[in-house]
């Protein structure tokens, strides 16, 4: 019974590599790099929030 594990095992590992490098094969490999023209404007950007005016209210004179 300790063989037979063991064989049923191996028998799922080599089908688990054989399906893996069919889905590669078939859809190729995942790219690994990057391109540089991505990165290079690494400046932050935001935008302006404008508030909403209060017409309604009025201002307190400051002292």
């Amino acid at each position: 019974m300790k063989d037979f594990k063991q064989f049923l095992r191996m028998v799922g590992l080599v089908a688990m590599l054989l399906l893996a490098a069919a889905g590669v094969g078939l859809t190729g490999a995942a790219p690994i790099h990057q391109k540089r023209e991505r990165f290079i404007d690494t400046e932050p950007k935001t935008e302006q929030v404008d508030e909403k005016k209060q017409e309604d209210k009025q201002q307190l004179p400051q002292e």
